[in-house]
């Protein structure tokens, strides 16, 4: 089962910001890259910045040195990114991580958090969010932005969902089959079902596309 993890680097005590930094960034476009190393060495000129493009060279690096921040996108050519923090949370080498996505979805973000990230937010994030999110990030903060899918998670029985179902729904909308929402939440294909005949019967609908179109209009997801 799927359970969020308190991330073990983020302290309601601020801690002072080094003076020397090392940040990994785990990319594999191109362009991005350039951009966010850019906007990293103009805003933290002290800061060491390593790049590696998949998760096999992420695995190498995140066990050969310690980094102050990690920058994880989802879309990785070899692993998904959740799938990859998952994996680093449950090794000996725990760092803090951040999720990055071009569409930073609430349920991006959920699954994130879950997972034990520190933070979670848009590629798209300007250069005055960049430095401020990573400035809370080093001071022992967490950062995710889409807010608002948390708080329909805390109060799904409000909506009249359980909160394993509002993360079934969670799923749909990222676009995934039976099989791999399983393998996701460790559950099994029966127990899947029963979430998704609940769910349609909840949303008066017949089918998954209709299930995700209609919860999205009342602001599930």
């Amino acid at each position: 089962m799927l359970q969020e993890k308190e991330p073990l680097y983020a302290s309601p005590s601020r801690r002072s910001v080094p003076e020397s930094l090392r940040f990994l960034l785990i990319e594999d476009h191109p362009i991005f890259i350039d951009g966010f190393s850019g906007a990293i060495h103009h805003l933290f000129p002290e800061v060491s910045l390593t790049v590696v493009t998949n998760g096999h060279d992420a695995r190498r690096a995140m066990s050969d040195a310690h980094y102050d921040l990690v920058f994880l996108d989802i879309d990785l050519p070899d692993i998904y990114g959740v799938d990859l923090l998952q994996e680093f949370q449950q090794s000996a080498h725990i760092q803090p991580i951040v999720t990055l996505s071009g569409s930073m979805s609430p349920s991006i973000v959920e699954k994130s958090r879950m997972a034990g990230a520190i933070g979670a937010f848009s590629k798209r994030v300007d250069h005055d969010r960049l430095k401020d999110f990573c400035d809370r990030l080093l001071a022992g903060d967490t950062v995710f932005e889409a807010e608002p899918m948390r708080q329909s998670i805390l109060e799904g029985q409000a909506f009249g969902s359980t909160e394993r179902e509002l993360q079934v729904l969670m799923e749909l909308a990222d676009g995934l089959d039976n099989a791999e929402i399983c393998r996701h939440l460790n559950i099994s294909d029966s127990t899947l079902r029963t979430h998704l005949r609940s769910l349609f019967m909840k949303l008066q609908v017949t089918n998954r596309t209709a299930c995700v179109v209609k919860a999205t209009r009342l602001g599930w997801i």
